[in-house]
């Protein structure tokens, strides 16, 4: 059996071009650059570059050198990049988004893949950083078993994409599932900001993920016809997978919003608990505050003043008196 090497690859971005590679049929991929991205025809071998926007080469090359029509062109470069796939003049234009790993950024803040392919060519655009490019590359150049054309690569792209969210949506469950089990020993306001934090990311990333199971249905409904049945069926598992980490993400929030009534009721009971504690204090001393107020002021005529035993005697009421409130809450059932 042959053995690949598992060795990262790291491109070098010239002037826009992050990487670019010609497939070789078998798995394998060879490097190119610039000058043989202009020299490149449709008889060679399937072709994938993948570009930066924010260069204006990249700019200049997609608007008059890429052999796009400018419907195209514009659609690729625009700002607004919500998910969504059709069939343009030369090719078939696909817009997806992904999870952000860039240092800094949240997950649930997803950043565009846009890729545009003719059954030859493929061509995937970003403003931000992605690894899903590079996790295909490393299979192509580090690892030799990667796509063989261009309809396995645009597959492998899109299968890629949607697999890396699902990592994001199982990190969140259980992200969530661990504040539950702390919940069972503290329930304190830093929990519900947690709870509350986290509901917050799976409504952004729903709000993401939803377009995109829309856009990967009219993908399958009408599909570009150089996409053969094998990537077909993957693309159809993919698109399964991404409504699955919906109904995962609304489960999830269901349990968000469970556990914040619960913390919520569990805080408010604590509260009640410590406002019943300090009641019953102020109930059983304030008969004291009352009695002690008033043998204390000095003036003539109080009774025991001129008596030995006048202290002894009033500290006993004093403690009757608790005796007969303690006897009188117990019958009240108020602890």
């Amino acid at each position: 059996m042959q053995e690949h090497s598992t060795k990262p690859v790291h491109p070098v971005e010239d002037e826009g071009l992050l990487f670019g590679c010609i497939l070789d049929g078998d798995g394998g991929a060879q490097s190119i650059g610039w000058a043989e991205l202009e020299t490149w025809s449709e008889i060679d071998k399937p072709l994938w570059v993948h570009l930066n926007l924010s260069e204006p080469r990249v700019q200049s090359w997609l608007a008059q050198s890429s052999g796009l029509s400018q419907v195209t062109s514009e659609a690729l470069r625009a700002p607004e990049s919500r998910p969504r796939v059709f069939h343009g003049k030369r090719g078939f234009v696909t817009i997806l988004r992904g999870v952000n790993t860039n240092p800094g950024s949240a997950p649930e803040d997803m950043v565009a893949l846009r890729i545009w392919s003719d059954g030859q060519r493929v061509i995937t655009l970003r403003h931000e950083k992605l690894m899903t490019p590079l996790d295909i590359l490393n299979r192509l150049l580090g690892e030799g078993y990667g796509p063989r054309n261009a309809a396995e690569l645009y597959q492998s792209l899109i299968t890629r994409l949607t697999e890396r969210i699902g990592v994001t949506v199982d990190t969140l469950g259980e992200d969530l599932d661990g504040i539950e089990v702390r919940m069972e020993i503290d329930a304190g306001t830093d929990l519900r900001r947690e709870v509350s934090e986290m509901r917050r990311k799976l409504v952004s990333l729903r709000r993401y993920l939803a377009p995109q199971r829309e856009a990967l249905g009219s993908l399958l409904a009408n599909p570009p016809e150089w996409l053969d049945g094998a990537s077909r069926l993957r693309l159809r598992e993919a698109a399964d997978r991404a409504v699955l980490y919906i109904e995962e993400i609304d489960a999830s929030r269901e349990q968000s919003l469970v556990l914040k009534d619960e913390i919520s009721n569990r805080l408010a009971e604590a509260t009640n608990r410590t406002l019943y504690v300090l009641a019953i204090v102020s109930g059983v001393f304030l008969p004291f505050g009352f009695l002690t107020g008033l043998f204390g002021i000095n003036i003539g005529g109080m009774p025991g003043t001129n008596s030995s035993s006048g202290f002894l005697i009033f500290c006993g009421v004093l403690l009757g008196l608790l005796i007969a409130e303690l006897v009188a809450f117990k019958r009240l059932k108020w602890f």
